[in-house]
């Protein structure tokens, strides 16, 4: 369970969303630290945009069990462990009140991207900001 993990607030105010969103910040042991961000593809909705594996909680699915399925996905990555939340960041998207609350995860395996994704990079947060859109930039924070 990564519940525990999230503030209070944010998650007593789960009820008032359409949709939650759990993405991971992801991190290779052998190469830490550097981090995981994969660019949309072209035939995608946001096209060419970086940004990091998330995806919506389906029902019946804990935040843990959503977050490795989305970064199985997409990147074909196995979480090893959850390190901490880092932000929860809300939006609108075809109407619907969004939630995405974000981890920083430990990951192995090798990346094979989805056809959501045309591209991936390992790089430091510092030397990659400014390839990220507003959002992205709110769900990354530097530590």
């Amino acid at each position: 369970m990564i519940e525990p993990l999230v503030p209070y607030n944010i998650l007593n105010s789960l009820d008032k969303y359409d949709r939650i969103v759990v993405g991971g910040i992801i991190k290779v042991d052998d190469i830490n630290d550097k981090v995981l961000f994969l660019k949309r593809s072209q035939h995608e909705f946001m096209p060419n945009v970086w940004e990091i594996p998330s995806g919506g909680i389906e029902e019946g699915e804990s935040m843990l069990q959503a977050l490795k399925r989305e970064i199985k996905e997409e990147t074909n990555l196995d979480i090893l462990y959850v390190e901490k939340f880092v932000s929860a960041v809300d939006y609108l998207a075809n109407e619907a009140k969004c939630l995405q609350i974000n981890f920083n995860v430990r990951c192995s395996g090798n990346v094979k991207l989805s056809d959501e994704h045309s591209e991936f990079i390992f790089s430091r947060l510092d030397s990659f900001l400014s390839n990220l859109d507003e959002f992205m930039l709110k769900i990354i924070t530097l530590e």
